[in-house]
């Protein structure tokens, strides 16, 4: 369900108020391609800008990784890849209303803008093997450990089929943060 350019109104208030370059990442959706695919995708971008952001002129020791949705959850799938791949290390996961467990099938009465049939539709065409949902890759809520990630700004909406997921994420994050680290536990 994405579309690159529906994101461009907060890449570009970021830039202008952060003062930070972004790069709006495109990745490759159901039924084309299925999981992991998008999470390697996301990784590999992020991973390239870490490596190679010298090249343009930016520094790749300074890479956060952000999203809304859909993004949110693949933003904390690249954490979680690049913590345990050793590839880089994030400085930051802006994640905006994220998808951060995919295992379970969403309520009818799910609040949200997404309806639970579109959702459980994404989930099967995407993570046809229900086997796999569960992995933190799909679901990084579910990783067994998250120590060791970058600093968050979690953001939910009160109203969300995905707000608890957002909390129990943070919450997690918060569990796990370095004593005295205050940056990483507000």
């Amino acid at each position: 369900m994405r579309f690159p350019a529906m994101d461009d109104w907060w890449c570009r208030y970021l830039a202008a108020t952060a003062g930070v370059a972004v790069a709006n990442v495109d990745f490759e959706v159901a039924p084309r391609v299925a999981y992991p695919v998008a999470q390697h995708q996301a990784h590999d971008a992020a991973a390239w800008w870490a490596h190679h952001g010298h090249e343009v002129g930016l520094d790749g020791s300074r890479v956060s990784v952000g999203g809304f949705s859909s993004g949110g959850g693949l933003a904390a799938s690249v954490c979680l890849q690049a913590r345990d791949a050793g590839s880089f290390s994030p400085t930051l996961q802006v994640l905006g209303i994220p998808a951060l467990d995919l295992s379970g099938e969403p309520r009818d009465d799910d609040p949200g803008m997404i309806l639970p049939d579109l959702r459980r539709l994404v989930r099967r065409v995407y993570l046809p093997d229900p086997a796999s949902r569960p992995e933190p890759k799909a679901s990084p809520l579910l990783a067994d450990d998250l120590s060791g990630l970058p600093p968050a700004i979690v953001l939910t909406a009160e109203r969300d089929a995905l707000r608890a997921e957002g909390d129990a994420y943070a919450e997690r994050l918060r569990a796990c943060a370095p004593a005295g680290c205050e940056s990483c536990t507000t």
